[in-house]
């Protein structure tokens, strides 16, 4: 409840933008993001809200008994926010489904042309909030630019897993495909922080820095992880070199021949 109270206090002296494509009015729009509205939903009910999504598709959501989102009257779709990482499964399955635009917009056209993780500016009201999410009436929408493709979310997903299990380089070779000028700050931010981790987890330091300082460019916040890592590659590489990777994962015939011998208690002789 003091949570509640603080953010709905705030909300009334945040800084707010003229809305966009409105008609000429006084009304004004609160810019946020997915995240904090479904951190606070009641904070922003019946507030007129502007925040960035990542397009997922069209939705079949309705529920007449508590909202007015009935499909005979509204189109609903799904979005996830623009800094979710949806490479990752559990951010991919967290799609958030409670956007919906009047059927009689003259934007509904437009809302059945977007592509899968077309990046949107999107314009609202938080009309209702029922199971702890709030339902909003969306009035206009303005592409962003710059998206994720599913190339470029297989290799992250990939590279992420190979990093789990500490294989460096095998996550380097999928990382490195990723990059893309046409990728969002932020994912390429992702991108060439994990490079950089692999990096210096091989003990290629003067790679590490360069990736990590990459990151550091494309970060739209202060990420203190990545300053820990850069500071560790510059004055500690030692420090952050994998010293525990255990060989014995790799299959045996990926292994350097000289292993083999060296658990049989012989060095190979050349020429045989």
């Amino acid at each position: 409840m003091k949570i509640t109270l603080t953010l709905a206090m705030s909300l009334a002296f945040t800084t707010i933008t003229p809305a966009f494509g409105g008609n000429g009015d006084d009304e004004k729009i609160v810019v946020t993001t997915l995240e904090e509205m479904r951190a606070h939903p009641e904070a922003f009910k019946s507030v007129k809200v502007k925040f960035p999504i990542q397009f997922c598709s069209i939705g079949k959501i309705a529920n007449p008994f508590f909202t007015r989102f009935v499909p005979s009257d509204y189109a609903n779709f799904y979005g996830w926010s623009d800094d979710q990482k949806i490479w990752d499964r559990k951010q991919y399955d967290n799609v958030f489904g409670m956007l919906f635009l009047s059927k009689e917009s003259e934007r509904l056209t437009d809302l059945y042309e977007f592509d899968l993780y077309e990046r949107l500016w999107v314009t609202g009201t938080v009309r209702n909030v029922f199971q702890g999410e709030p339902w909003i009436e969306v009035s206009n929408f303005s592409p962003m630019g710059n998206q994720l493709n599913t190339a470029t979310l297989s290799h992250m997903f990939r590279g992420e897993a190979y990093m789990s299990r500490r294989e460096w380089q095998r996550a380097i070779s999928e990382l490195s495909l990723a990059p893309s000028s046409a990728l969002p700050p932020q994912v390429l931010s992702s991108i060439h922080k994990n490079l950089g981790i692999c990096y210096l987890r091989l003990g290629e330091s003067d790679l590490a820095v360069q990736h990590l300082d990459q990151a550091s460019e494309f970060m739209k916040k202060r990420d203190h992880s990545l300053a820990q890592l850069q500071i560790v590659a510059r004055n500690e590489p030692e420090a952050g070199l994998d010293r525990a990777v255990d060989r014995s994962s790799i299959p045996d015939h990926e292994r350097p021949m000289w292993e083999a011998f060296a658990e049989l208690g012989q060095a190979p002789t050349p020429g045989r």
